[in-house]
């Protein structure tokens, strides 16, 4: 073989000493902001230690999107995971034996509604004539068009 091929092609590049290049450019942007924070701010009012600690917040926040890991996710993939969750899937449902209270219903069934009536009497065979049932398979067979309309 000439060529060694990767194992591991899902792994971002790493491009100073650990990082790679998105973690690269959020420290950057993060780094970036709380530093003009506290130089515009230095230059026009007198700082105090809470107030320097204040202006320095977001390059901690940057710090921690690059670097926590949840379950083996970064902190910013979980978030984006944990919105899309929020947003746009539906909500799990999970049934629990015995949870909750058991349905009431303050209505009387339908079936109980319903009074009484006879139950359908059996067809008897002699209702079924042969002359019957070629008559209505000429019905069918000729789209429902029965034999006194087609003379008309």
């Amino acid at each position: 073989m000439r060529f060694k091929v990767p194992q591991n092609v899902q792994r971002e590049d790493q491009i100073l000493w650990f990082l790679t290049l998105r973690q690269v450019i959020i420290l950057v942007v993060g780094f970036g902001i709380s530093y003009t924070l506290f130089n515009s701010l230095s230059k026009q009012y007198d700082l105090n230690q809470l107030e320097v600690i204040l202006c320095w917040v977001p390059a901690g926040i940057s710090a921690i999107i690059c670097f926590l890991k949840i379950h083996g996710i970064s902190l910013f993939k979980f978030v984006l995971l944990q919105l899309e969750q929020l947003l746009f899937r539906q909500p799990r449902r999970r049934w629990v034996k015995h949870a909750g209270e058991p349905f009431v219903s303050m209505t009387t069934p339908f079936s109980m509604k319903m009074e009484k009536q006879e139950a359908p009497q059996k067809m008897r065979q002699e209702e079924f004539s042969s002359e019957k049932v070629r008559s209505i398979a000429h019905i069918l067979d000729s789209d429902g068009v029965l034999e006194s309309q087609l003379k008309e």
